[in-house]
């Protein structure tokens, strides 16, 4: 059935940059952990004592080192399959505006939450944060695509990521989980990114088309939808995707 089909998009230009990236480091990690017993998340992960103390770095290396090989392969799926779509549609400059909004947001509402209401410093790393960004960009975007919760319960990409904040606010409320915290502030980042470029920069549509805009994102309109303009050809790009995603 068509309506079935499985869709992969391109590996984009960035998020091949960035995969190799976290995967290098994610090796590189492992193996001076291995040999000498020393982690190298204490230098480029993101904590309140360690950015306090001149690591001012971090702030930008944190999404690049993870520990966990399913965390790599989970946020690499997210990536390619997720970002991948936006990348085209938005462009590489504006999708890479859209990560580093996300990452530094997380950073500093991380860096914020620890200083003000926990005493120990869990460090932050991983693109996690940067995951669930995309996952709610896509939502915002293609909210009545169709994604599978855990591989098994189809549901409507809102609904997906409705559920996926509600278990972020539970972790960070009731588990005092710091990190939940950054990647709340990895979703607020971008949420405002898209905000801000839908209101005042009309983001170009990438290698689709160059006059092509998506606008209107948050119309004031009675029952607001986001829709896409057509392109220079006169071709509704929003009926060319894909309507479904196993």
């Amino acid at each position: 059935m068509q309506g079935s089909q499985i869709y992969l998009p391109p590996m984009t230009k960035v998020n091949k940059v960035l995969l190799i990236a976290i995967g290098s480091c994610f090796l590189l990690n492992a193996i001076i952990a291995k040999t000498s017993g020393v982690s190298l998340i204490g230098a480029f992960g993101l904590s309140a004592e360690k950015f306090t103390s001149g690591y001012i770095h971090s702030l930008i290396t944190y999404p690049f080192f993870e520990t966990s090989l399913i965390g790599v392969i989970f946020d690499g799926l997210i990536l390619w399959f997720i970002g991948s779509e936006l990348e085209v549609r938005w462009g590489a400059k504006g999708y890479i505006t859209f990560l580093a909004a996300s990452a530094l947001t997380a950073g500093i509402i991380y860096l914020v939450f620890s200083a003000l209401f926990f005493s120990s410093f869990l460090p932050i790393h991983g693109v996690t944060g940067i995951s669930y960004s995309l996952l709610l960009a896509y939502a915002i975007l293609f909210p009545d695509r169709i994604l599978t919760f855990m591989l098994i319960f189809p549901m409507k990409a809102k609904y997906f990521c409705m559920l996926l904040m509600g278990m972020l606010l539970f972790t960070g409320f009731l588990a005092s989980a710091q990190t939940a915290w950054g990647h709340l502030g990895a979703m607020f980042g971008g949420f405002a990114w898209m905000y801000w470029s839908a209101k005042y920069k009309a983001l170009g549509t990438g290698k689709r088309s160059n006059s092509g805009k998506i606008l209107n994102i948050f119309n004031k309109k009675k029952n607001t939808k986001l829709y896409i303009v057509r392109d220079e050809d006169g071709n509704d790009i929003s009926d060319k995707d894909p309507k479904y995603w196993n």
